[in-house]
């Protein structure tokens, strides 16, 4: 206990990679609702009415409390856009990460067609939240000026490990599960996702990538590839934050990977925002309190590309 005593007293959670993580996850957030309309995202169904959704604690979402009608609906628009624009350009952390965790609440509860990454940014947010609130800048993407409280040091350094341990679960699962079906044993299920016709490549590049993935053993390879890249993510969370950063560009790809198949760009904006978080952030020296100098603190988005 002693040792994650001392990692949270020296624990620096205002890095880049956080920074990049709230920004893309935001962006994320933001292209689901600039780009489809109220009745494609509020749609109702039998069985997920506008009662329903509304009913319980769902009833506190922003498009249950706005009203049920159109206009309403163009008010929680309005408001959950301005508030992501804010989260993406890194203004005020400490003043927008709360209504930053509602609007992913809210759109989590309210969405009746949901991909997956819209429950993981409801939690992602919250945990976003002990990590913001002792951050006194104005822009998240400035060098910190003033070390962070004791008390946020260490509530921003518990709740890093907790989305780690939901992450590193995430990911175990979806690769374990995998392989309780013949299909991914033996290595033919790329091949049967990219033909789906539902959820598989655009028709005009199907083709293509049957003729690439025919032979069993490129098939086989891209298949085991996608389990050992998420067994790889989930067992870098119990890693200290620099095999975390190398985990990253696997992770980039997959879902990059994912996007381009499935389509689902916003769900694959979301996980690699997260990943990013979750590999930022790391227990320096430098004494209690202190501000550790270090390249995943205090760069602008021009600095990326020279770190």
């Amino acid at each position: 206990m002693k040792r994650f005593f001392r990692a949270a007293e020296v624990f620096e959670p205002r890095g880049i990679l956080l920074a990049s993580g709230r920004s893309l996850l935001a962006f994320a957030e933001l292209t689901v609702l600039l780009f489809n309309p109220d009745h494609l995202i509020f749609a109702t169904t039998p069985f997920a009415s506008t009662r329903n959704l509304c009913s319980g604690i769902g009833g506190l979402s922003l498009w249950c409390v706005s009203g049920s009608g159109p206009q309403s609906h163009s008010v929680g628009r309005i408001i959950a856009i301005a508030i992501l624009v804010g989260v993406t350009a890194g203004l005020w952390p400490r003043w927008l990460c709360i209504p930053h965790w509602y609007v992913a609440f809210s759109l989590a509860t309210r969405m009746s067609v949901i991909n997956g990454g819209e429950e993981v940014a409801q939690i992602f947010t919250l945990l976003l939240i002990p990590c913001c609130l002792g951050d006194t800048r104005t822009w998240h993407w400035s060098r910190p000026d003033r070390p962070m409280a004791p008390a946020w040091r260490g509530s921003a350094y518990a709740a890093h490990l907790v989305l780690r341990c939901q992450i590193m679960i995430i990911y175990l699962d979806a690769a374990l599960s995998k392989l309780m079906f013949p299909s991914w044993r033996n290595g033919t299920a790329m091949r049967v996702i990219i033909n789906d016709p539902e959820c598989g490549l655009p028709l005009g590049i199907r083709t293509f990538a049957d003729h690439l993935l025919s032979p069993l053993w490129t098939s086989a390879a891209v298949t085991w590839a996608v389990v050992l890249t998420e067994l790889t993510i989930g067992l870098s969370m119990v890693c200290r934050a620099g095999i975390r950063r190398r985990s990253l560009a696997p992770a980039i790809l997959l879902h990059t990977g994912i996007i381009l198949a499935m389509g689902l760009f916003s769900f694959g904006l979301i996980m690699i925002s997260v990943l990013m978080a979750a590999s930022g952030g790391e227990s320096r020296g430098g004494g209690r309190g202190s501000v550790p100098a270090s390249r995943d603190t205090g760069l602008t988005p021009a600095a990326i590309g020279s770190t």
